[in-house]
């Protein structure tokens, strides 16, 4: 007897749900021809080139070790994706913007794109971000984790450099005037 496990049944779309991706594509479209999509490249790249060494977070006081910069420089990485979509309203915009990061890296910085494309250290942010209390300290406790420093100081840098970051990205994307559409 023959398997029909396989066999798919063709159901039409409803007219509702092809109007709503054609309402999508043209909103996309628009974001396209009025420059939106250029804009949002332009930050997606800006926001990568953002590193430790750029005064986002006063690091005086610290014994800046390479590991330590690469940790510091993987918390930017996620609070600029965090945050672009948080602030970006438009869906479209907003991972056309993290793209723009991600490709940035894959084409400059391919190595530090392979160490951070496996999303380990993601995960412990993400899972800070909804552990609940306040989120700037769950994050400078998974950052000094992540150091494999368990001293209080460095859970407050991870802490400062989550909330300033956080600041200085919003500026950097409240800076880039969208058209409306």
């Amino acid at each position: 007897m023959a398997d029909d496990r396989d066999i798919k049944i063709y159901v039409k779309k409803s007219v509702s749900e092809t109007t709503e991706f054609k309402s999508l594509t043209d909103e996309i479209q628009l974001h396209i021809s009025n420059g939106n999509r250029e804009k949002a490249i332009a930050l997606g790249e800006s926001l990568a080139k953002v590193k430790p060494e750029d005064n986002v977070v006063d690091l005086s006081g610290f014994n800046m070790t390479a590991a330590l910069l690469y940790q510091i420089r993987v918390l930017f990485t996620f609070v600029a994706e965090y945050r672009i979509q948080h602030k970006l309203p438009v869906e479209f915009l907003a991972d056309t913007a993290s793209s723009a990061m991600y490709d940035y890296f894959k084409a400059n910085e391919s190595g530090y794109y392979d160490n951070i494309s496996d999303g380990g250290a993601f995960t412990f942010y993400l899972l800070a971000l909804k552990k609940g209390g306040d989120v700037a300290e769950n994050i400078g406790e998974q950052f000094a984790k992540l150091c494999n420093i368990s001293w209080q100081e460095i859970a407050d840098l991870g802490k400062r450099v989550f909330t300033d970051a956080s600041q200085f990205f919003d500026s950097m994307i409240d800076e880039v005037t969208f058209e409306e559409v």
